[in-house]
């Protein structure tokens, strides 16, 4: 084990998680769960949907807030990073501790919108984002059209791009019928494991 993964594991054990994907699943992605039963689910556009995230993460969420305030957990939004040489793009939400970033892609759907792919999955597949992260994230934010279809159309688009079956795949996150995960090959025989949420913001 190099240094890098030494020092990762030790600040994980620290914080009471096994693994990246431990602490993925049940801090980051529980409190996003634990925040939208919070946050208001009227209609508006990207960003603000994800800015009630942002401001409840800061000020009500009993997981996050106080690694927040300790400055254990930092929670990012609007962050630059290089996509190549020549090209930045900006990160739409990430949660970071030493030696580990989760970056979320959010997109708002009215439909099983192909954005979804070239906007959104194929940042990472192609790693213009999380390069070198094994997990990552994408939250659709239905503003109109049934999730349960929007979920499963999207999932069998994810499976055209360099899709593979594995573990990670298999198991389930949650309970809810409006997630999944998905595992892609990315150039040099690497992978990138993402995690799927969908989350209804319909009311008028």
């Amino acid at each position: 084990m190099d240094n890098k993964n030494q020092f990762i594991q030790f600040g994980l054990g620290m914080l009471g998680y096994q693994s990246k994907q431990d602490l993925i699943e049940n801090l980051f992605i529980k409190s996003i769960y634990d925040t939208y039963s919070r946050v208001d689910k009227n209609i508006a556009n990207e960003n603000d949907i994800r800015d009630r995230f942002i401001y409840d993460f800061y000020h009500n969420s009993t997981l996050l807030k106080g690694l927040i305030n300790k400055n254990i957990l930092f929670v990012n939004w609007e962050r630059w990073v290089f996509k190549n040489e020549v090209d930045l793009g900006r990160t739409d939400l990430s949660f970071a501790i030493s030696g580990i970033e989760f970056i979320i892609e959010c997109k708002r759907l009215k439909n099983a919108s192909p954005k979804y792919i070239s906007d959104g999955l194929s940042r990472f597949v192609n790693k213009n984002y999380s390069e070198n992260e094994s997990y990552a994230g994408m939250i659709g934010f239905i503003i109109e059209g049934n999730i349960k279809s929007i979920c499963s159309t999207l999932k069998e688009k994810c499976k055209q791009e360099s899709y593979f079956e594995s573990d990670f795949v298999r198991s389930k996150v949650d309970n809810s019928e409006t997630s999944f995960a998905t595992s892609h090959n990315r150039e040099g025989a690497d992978v990138i494991n993402i995690y799927h949420l969908f989350l209804e913001f319909n009311l008028e």
